[in-house]
């Protein structure tokens, strides 16, 4: 059936337009208007087993489609429940818009008891997204949705929320085709000349320059190869930036910015270029990385440069632009002499394997069976941050989908199944612990409805390892934090999903055994 334009219908033909073709959420009472043209659109609705689930799959979708995740929840607790995926999406500077109906015009605050009854839910939510609107139009709603995208485009992206109250949004808008039509975002936003020749110089003088690569650095894309090569400067990146430049080249010292012998080698810098990156405590455990020479700092928002890490040189833009930038003003070099790397890979490699032996080489074990394109996702589990985060050698960039900022638990599984959404030719994998998974076991059952090849793998420590060893070093009896486990592979079976039992002897059979499968599957591994 042809729907007439209601406002609902407006806000979904303007995100159409920009490219959206993917939206996750639960229907509610509320939202059911949200779901009338999704068929008509061309747009696919994924239902989540919980709204939580929906906004972090719709982070894992964006990361890899390169578009903002769309998000459609009811009123009251299906929005509430979405906000840790916002509040990720916040923290890790990631495009999401959440749509959500709300209480109709006039009746906002009014304590009446009604279905889904928030005092101020547009309140509650701006206190954690970059933006959260009520609107009392289809016109204004249609005009937020246009905004949201030319500030991804342009600043720092973080997540919007559009609160539109049932009346309006049942409602036929006062809005046209031209209205609804997607807009020119314009060209990336290129840092003042003078400074872009105040860095050059700099860098052009610098004998041993370090680039430090953040999510900000990825627009540059090749650029910034282009640049560490015309400089001979190794790139270390936060891991949001893992895999700006292939983590096989020569001069890529992967995503390791929080191992001390990073720390070192960075301070040792004649010069550093940071590029889009906020250089967070999270990232860095702590350490201290003021190198020995001038700063200068890309970043698409000022504030950000003056952030954690004071700059001699501030270069305000946009990577895709500014990275060109300085290629052109260093203009060509003599060759310079190859840097020798090797006693740093090594000592990198040492320090990170001391962490976490066993990890380790878990990790590699998986690594070397797995598809060189494959995306990994994570969560905030030690097989992580102390495996995957430097084990996993990224050849694409957005190719593990991690939050290290935010670190929350159950972010692993609903981001793969948004990343196999966007990008159903490339391998993706799950890597998780037993205590990240339980977070979000419901979301396997969206991953066997949705008919996906997604390998799990579960790598069972018990329950919170590390909160157990962080009571321990503070002299506490472990409590609460040894867990009583389900039967993994039988629960996995259970969903639908193929489960497998595997040993670290069988760890590599199982995970090849699991990439053949059709359809979901869990390898559990007790360590």
């Amino acid at each position: 059936m042809t729907a007439r334009r209601t406002t609902a219908r407006a806000v979904l033909e303007t995100l159409r337009g920009y490219g959206i073709d993917t939206v996750f959420g639960i229907p509610g009472t509320h939202s059911l208007e949200f779901y009338r043209p999704l068929r008509e659109l061309g747009i696919r609705a994924v239902t989540t087993r919980h709204e939580q689930g929906a906004a972090y799959g719709a982070d894992g979708w964006s990361q890899v489609s390169g578009l903002p995740g769309v998000v459609i929840t009811t009123s009251g607790p299906g929005l509430l429940n979405s906000l840790s995926g916002a509040a990720t999406a916040y923290a890790e500077s990631r495009p999401m818009i959440i749509l959500s109906p709300g209480r109709p015009v006039g009746h906002d605050f009014r304590d009446i008891g009604s279905l889904h009854e928030t005092k101020n839910p547009s309140a509650a939510v701006d206190a954690i997204v970059g933006r959260s609107r009520r609107v009392t139009s289809g016109a204004e709603a249609v005009t937020m949705v246009h905004d949201a995208f030319r500030d991804f485009a342009h600043s720092r992206p973080r997540p919007v929320h559009i609160e539109i109250p049932l009346d309006v949004l049942e409602a036929e808008p006062d809005v046209t085709d031209r209205q609804v039509a997607p807009r020119r975002l314009g060209a990336p936003q290129p840092a003042p000349a003078e400074d872009v020749r105040h860095a050059a110089e700099v860098l052009r003088g610098a004998r041993t320059p370090v680039i430090l690569a953040g999510g900000g650095s990825l627009p540059a894309g090749e650029r910034l190869l282009e640049l560490a090569e015309l400089l001979e400067a190794p790139v270390i990146t936060t891991t949001n930036g893992k895999g700006a430049i292939p983590e096989r080249h020569r001069l890529s010292l992967g995503a390791d910015l929080r191992l001390t012998t990073a720390h070192e080698f960075l301070r040792s810098a004649d010069a550093l270029l940071v590029i889009g990156s906020k250089v967070g405590e999270a990232e860095l455990w702590g350490g201290d990385i003021t190198p020995a020479g001038p700063i200068v700092r890309v970043d698409i928002v000022r504030d950000q440069m003056l952030c954690n890490l004071d700059p001699d040189i501030e270069l305000p833009g946009h990577s895709a632009a500014v990275v060109p930038q300085l290629i052109a003003a260093i203009g060509p070099l003599e060759p310079r002499p190859p840097r020798d790397l090797t006693g740093v890979f090594a000592r990198l490699d040492g320090e990170g394997r001391r962490w976490a032996p066993d990890l380790a080489a878990l990790n590699e074990t998986i690594m070397s069976v797995v598809p060189e394109d494959t995306i990994v996702a994570g969560d905030s589990s030690q097989v992580t941050y102390l495996g995957s985060t430097t084990f996993f050698r990224a050849r694409h960039p957005r190719s593990l989908l991690y939050m290290g900022t935010y670190a929350t638990l159950g972010y692993g599984l609903p981001a793969a199944i948004g990343a196999k959404l966007a990008a159903p030719d490339r391998p993706v994998l799950c890597l998780v612990g037993d205590g990240a998974l339980m977070f979000s076991i419901q979301e396997l059952m969206t991953a066997v409805e949705l008919g996906l090849d997604l390998p799990i793998v579960c790598v069972d420590n018990g329950g919170y390892g590390e909160i157990r060893q962080n009571m321990t070093d503070r002299d506490i009896d472990p409590l609460a934090v040894d867990l009583r486990q389900p039967d993994w592979p039988a629960l996995a079976e259970a969903f639908g999903a193929v489960g497998l039992e595997a040993t670290p002897e069988t760890l590599a059979g199982k995970v090849a055994e699991a990439l053949a499968v059709r359809g979901p599957s869990l390898v559990h591994l007790r360590i």
